[in-house]
């Protein structure tokens, strides 16, 4: 992780304190944070496919429903 910081402040030329302070929080939150949103968008993805695929096609709801209704149900 050192290094990566190194090889980080020397691409973007900096060298004060604060400056590697602030690289060090880019790359020690801001990665982990980017892989963890990837793979949870990934695994969503992967929900939502094995939800299709185990799921049968099943019809749309008509509006038909009313009309199977006795009389004195749709007064």
């Amino acid at each position: 992780m050192e290094r990566l910081i190194d090889i980080f402040c020397h691409a973007i030329r900096i060298t004060d304190p604060l400056s590697v302070k602030i690289a060090v929080g880019v790359i020690g939150g801001g990665l982990p944070l980017i892989l963890i949103v990837a793979a949870l968008t990934r695994l969503g993805e992967l929900v939502a496919r094995q939800r299709e695929t185990t799921v049968p096609n099943t019809p749309a709801r008509s509006k038909g429903k009313a009309s199977r209704r006795s009389r004195s149900a749709q007064r």
